[in-house]
């Protein structure tokens, strides 16, 4: 750990909220423990893939326990990886990433940084943002080699997706076996004493620890995560599965995907998502159990949300609407108008030219759970033909209602 030793504004310990709630495990947590008592300014790593531009509510979990100490006095670290973008991370890949263009990564890199300025505080002692180009868009083909000796190919396909690639006979490429070498030797770099990651990233980040030993530095200590199921309660919350609620959406979207969340999963969205005290948390918990409607504990959900990313006020409005349209089925005089060529539309093509949905694949998924009506029919199929005229009434999810013009 740094050998700073000013105290902190708020003093935490192993047993703060910041360090149990959502957490999945600590490796360190000896050290970790040692030097919050001891109150010691600490570095505190964050590395964000550029892959895409959107961070969701999942990712912005941590952004949030980085707040919380930023706040306690640490200083945070976050590392864009526009570097090791141009490999892809193969964490949680069957398959190899495709590459992305140079252009893209920069365009996201910068779209990434607003939102995270969203939750952090920008402070410049409270605050470092870097990218990992800094060092390997200069390092020499020799000093590379270097690295690379002091790691093993059998450490490398330890990794879980690996080995299941190898069970099934499909390929594995160097530029992959690299990638968590690349993401460790970047805490080496940061000198950094702590990270918080998801915990699928446990792998990469205790590649970190290996180098920073090699080095002759301190180990970081590793903060993991819980991973939550995406909105469907299927595979976790990602663009491509259109299950997400992103950072940058407005308000009312947030309102509205949280109102589509599966009713299984509300309280440990609570629990990772929003700063409701715990107490509460298992209060509402109790009630359901004991046979009240989920429905008003996913309305505590999605205001409890709103309210974090927008205000009491936001949050108390977005109810309000939500209520109105859904619950009271009225159609206010602000529904959005959207301009359609009067004929006959597949549902998929008509949900997508709405807008509602980010990809084909959530357009489905909004299909196949009979969240699309169109003048109060519900669509049964992503090829049902739909004919539109004027006046039209178009509701998608409970996050969206508009009316043809």
């Amino acid at each position: 750990m740094s050998t700073n030793t000013k105290k902190g504004k708020n003093t935490l310990t192993l047993e703060s909220e910041v360090f149990t709630r959502g957490v999945d495990g600590i490796v360190g947590k000896e050290a970790l423990g040692a030097a919050l008592r001891e109150g010691k300014k600490l570095k505190i790593k964050l590395g964000i893939d550029v892959t895409a531009p959107l961070l969701h509510i999942g990712h912005a979990a941590t952004l949030w326990k980085l707040r919380t100490l930023q706040e306690a006095g640490h200083k945070i670290q976050i590392l864009l990886g526009d570097f090791t973008t141009r490999i892809g991370d193969p964490t949680g890949r069957s398959k190899t990433r495709p590459v992305i263009a140079e252009k893209k990564i920069e365009k996201n890199a910068r779209r990434i940084k607003t939102q995270v300025l969203k939750v952090l505080h920008p402070q410049k002692n409270l605050l470092e943002i870097r990218r990992n180009s800094e060092w390997y868009g200069k390092m020499k083909v020799g000093d590379f080699l270097k690295i690379l000796s002091l790691v093993t190919h059998a450490r490398l396909i330890e990794r879980d997706m690996f080995k299941e690639r190898i069970r099934k006979g499909e390929e594995i490429y160097v530029h992959e076996l690299l990638y968590p070498v690349l993401q460790g030797y970047d805490s080496h770099m940061l000198e950094s004493d702590c990270t918080v990651v998801g915990s699928d990233q446990l792998f990469n980040e205790s590649m970190g620890r290996f180098f920073q030993e090699k080095f002759g530095g301190v180990p970081q200590a590793i903060v993991t995560l819980k991973i939550l199921s995406g909105l469907d309660g299927g595979e976790k919350m990602s663009k491509s599965a259109g299950n997400y609620i992103a950072v940058e959406d407005a308000a009312r979207d947030k309102f509205g995907k949280a109102m589509s969340l599966s009713d299984n999963l509300i309280f440990d969205y609570l629990m990772m998502y929003t700063d409701v005290p715990q107490a509460d948390i298992e209060t509402w918990k109790a009630g359901v159990l004991k046979g009240e409607n989920p429905m008003q504990a996913k309305l505590f959900f999605a205001e409890a949300l709103v309210r974090r990313y927008h205000g009491s006020n936001a949050a108390r409005k977005e109810r309000e609407y939500f209520l109105s349209l859904f619950s009271k089925k009225e159609i206010p005089d602000s529904v959005p108008r959207i301009s359609l060529p009067k004929g006959e539309y597949d549902a998929l093509a008509l949900v997508m030219k709405t807008g509602a949905a980010a990809s084909k694949s959530e357009a489905r998924r909004l299909i196949g759970q009979k969240a699309v009506r169109i003048g109060g029919k519900i669509l049964s199929s992503p090829h049902e033909p739909v004919s539109i005229q004027p006046g039209l009434i178009i509701r998608i999810g409970n996050k969206r209602i508009f009316k043809v013009v």
